[in-house]
């Protein structure tokens, strides 16, 4: 009578194809885990024997110094991707590193990457600039009222003035 195993259409069973399908899939989960990390793994000695090199051709006196600082956090892509170029569709990257290449990076007026590059429109003229930030901050205007009303109290004055206003 009734053939076949009653326990393949069991959802527990091991040999369902739905859990042969699961078990598949977690293995190739598990595989593509794997070559990921060796991946990672690989990358990470490169870079560790490109540094090794690096330190080792300063040593010697092969290649300058490298100073590592936080100027690149301070350079803008104002300064280093030209606008025309980005609106004529040419790739920004490539463009980047032929900059590079062109010239020493670095924070310098020749390369246009100084710190601020980006928001300071231009043409503009930094201590008139200044002077108005200066003048127009608040925590300015409130310690000078502060000092200026510490001074008034003592002489009794009543109403302080700022600079400028």
């Amino acid at each position: 009578m009734g053939g076949g195993d009653l326990n393949l259409k069991k959802s527990w069973h091991p040999q369902t194809l739905r859990n042969v399908e699961k078990v598949w899939k977690a293995e190739q989960k598990h595989e593509a885990e794997r070559k990921k990390i060796e991946e990672l793994q690989r990358e990470l000695r490169e870079e560790r024997a490109r540094e090794e090199m690096q330190r080792y051709a300063e040593d010697v006196g092969a290649v300058k110094k490298k100073e590592e600082k936080l100027d690149w956090m301070y350079q803008g892509p104002g300064g280093m991707v030209n606008r025309d170029e980005y609106l004529l569709g040419r790739p920004i990257d490539k463009y980047v590193f032929e900059k590079m290449e062109e010239k020493e990076a670095g924070c310098s007026s020749e390369t246009g990457l100084l710190p601020g590059s980006i928001f300071a429109p231009a043409g503009a003229n930094s201590l008139l600039d200044m002077a108005s930030k200066i003048r127009e901050d608040p925590l300015f205007i409130i310690r000078y009222r502060g000092a200026d009303g510490r001074g008034c109290r003592l002489h009794g004055c009543r109403q302080s003035t700022v600079p400028g206003q």
